[in-house]
């Protein structure tokens, strides 16, 4: 298989990726960065379960970012492990001789710098077997935390940069921003929440 086709395969995998987390994050920002009588509304309804489902959503938008970041190879114990991230598909420009690679590889690597607060916690979280982090002081295990501007920060500047892949090598832009149709269901949710609150204080009313 020739360069490019791979190429293609890497970009439409990766557009899967990108939009399935900014989907995620969607739900996440409709139930966690709303308004305070949403936040009131969740603590209501099940505070444990929308507590323990917040760091879910955390952990995962955390680790779906990192993947994405991370380089063509990782080091194992017999030998290394090829990664299907952005770093690769900007490798696989390179070895198609695309002379582009190289400012769109620094370009990734500074949208690499900025989301420490996604890599750094994932890099601990994953740490299977790190002394440290699960056993010495496990009061301190990492949780991530990210603002709403660092992740929209790095959803644009991702996207600009595969945009800009896609002209090197002639295919047409993608409007990242479309989501996934059919998820980002935060706001139905929501909305159950707030009926089925509606509908116990009418009755509470009634019998009072």
């Amino acid at each position: 298989m020739s360069a490019k086709p791979d190429a293609i395969f890497l970009i439409k995998f990766l557009d899967n990726e990108i939009a399935l987390l900014k989907s995620v994050y969607s739900t996440y920002a409709h139930l966690y960065c709303s308004d305070s009588d949403t936040r009131k509304l969740l603590s209501d309804s099940d505070a444990a379960l929308f507590s323990d489902l917040y760091i879910v959503y955390l952990n995962y938008i955390s680790i779906a970012v990192s993947r994405l970041l991370d380089p063509k190879e990782t080091s194992m114990k017999n030998g290394k492990k090829l990664n299907l991230t952005i770093f690769t598909l900007i490798a696989t420009l390179e070895s198609e001789g695309h002379p582009e690679a190289e400012k769109l590889r620094q370009r990734l690597l500074e949208i690499k710098r900025r989301a420490y607060n996604f890599t750094d916690p994932r890099n601990q979280l994953v740490g299977h077997l790190d002394y440290t982090t699960h056993c010495k002081d496990p009061d301190k295990k990492p949780i991530p935390s990210f603002t709403k501007s660092e992740f929209e920060d790095f959803y644009k500047d991702a996207g600009q940069l595969m945009n800009d892949i896609r002209a090197v090598i002639g295919m047409p832009l993608f409007m990242y921003n479309w989501g996934i149709v059919g998820h980002g269901c935060g706001r139905k949710l929501i909305h159950r929440l707030k009926t089925a609150s509606d509908h116990m204080a009418g009755n509470a009313s009634a019998k009072a």
